[in-house]
């Protein structure tokens, strides 16, 4: 890479220059600017001389006229695996609840002191450079994962609804009423994802930013609709370069997730303090969403070589959690 690109999104505005100007050439050192789904890519230092060359490959479109300035570009086309896990706080509303094989009826009455999901996702990620300063990517895989679901109600209201009889309501009352009854429900859950997204890229100097923007759909187990999410992270970092060693890009940033979905199972309430004698299972279907939808994040990603490329990233904030990826590019 020989040269020195001097403004941000600088291949956008190559693109839009006259022909003339694309012949110019600089000879100062290179920083890249490139990116992968959010996951920074950086490109390795070139040996050889500075003079142009000629693009062979048919993306990124505008190839030739950033080539011709200098820049050096990485290779067009990319695979990438990468494992996920994440820990969060979600929000739920909207409970309806039945027994037995009764349809299910809305429960306002019932709340929810803490739900806590974990979740573990292993993705693969197919990815072209549509243009220097943008990359395109489709990404499918396996998730899954679980957490409890904390369920709080009073014990008057348990029986009314099971029984449909208020026991608590004449001057004898029974010795449970007014208590509070506490239950857990586990919600574990298997499937697949899918999704679509694009990244855009650019540098100053050193500093680099990327923007990536990711929609997916999941069909997991334990709903009967998809969810459907929406994920944007901006990031800012630093160039390194490691001479042999490659290229190392360092950044921290923020990520932003929304999410909903209806899940379903069955949890088990603690009657048997009561008048029904035993404890009462009963299904329930929930509406749950991302208690706090944005999070930090840090990182780095180590160009080995054009080839390879690896990289490990931490969240922390209302959302914990990692991401370790490997690219093979072409």
């Amino acid at each position: 890479m020989k040269s020195t690109i001097k403004k941000w999104l600088p291949a956008l505005l190559l693109c839009a220059a006259q022909p003339a100007l694309a012949a110019e050439t600089t000879s100062a050192v290179a920083l890249p600017n490139l990116g992968y789904e959010g996951n920074v890519t950086p490109l390795p230092p070139q040996d050889g001389a500075a003079a142009p060359k000629q693009w062979d490959r048919a993306l990124p479109f505008f190839a030739q006229r950033v080539v011709d300035r200098g820049i050096d570009l990485p290779n067009p086309y990319d695979v990438g695996f990468s494992y996920y896990y994440t820990e969060q706080n979600m929000l739920l509303s909207n409970l309806k609840v039945s027994v037995n094989d009764n349809p299910l009826r809305s429960a306002g009455f019932v709340a929810f002191p803490k739900s806590t999901l974990e979740n573990h996702s292993e993705q693969v990620q197919v990815g072209a450079w549509l243009f220097p300063f943008m990359n395109v990517y489709g990404i499918a895989g396996h998730i899954s994962g679980g957490g409890d679901i904390g369920l709080s109600i009073k014990a008057d209201d348990a029986v009314q609804f099971i029984t449909g009889i208020d026991r608590c309501s004449g001057r004898r009352k029974p010795d449970w009423c007014g208590k509070t009854l506490e239950a857990t429900a586990r919600a574990n859950y298997d499937g697949y994802s899918y999704g679509v997204g694009m990244t855009l890229v650019g540098n100053l100097d050193r500093l680099f930013f990327s923007l990536p923007v990711t929609y997916t759909v999941s069909n997991v187990s334990m709903s009967d609709t998809d969810a459907k999410s929406l994920n944007v992270a901006p990031r800012v970092g630093v160039n390194w370069q490691l001479g042999d060693y490659g290229t190392v890009m360092t950044y921290a940033g923020a990520t932003y997730l929304h999410t909903t979905v209806t899940i379903t199972g069955s949890a088990t309430l603690p009657t048997s303090e009561t008048d029904i004698g035993e404890d009462t299972k009963v299904n329930f279907s929930i509406d749950e969403k991302i208690a706090n939808p944005w999070n930090g994040l840090a990182g780095f990603h180590w160009m080995v070589n054009r080839n390879i490329s690896l990289m490990a990233e931490l969240a922390f904030g209302a959302r914990q959690g990692y991401i370790l990826s490997a690219f093979y590019r072409f």
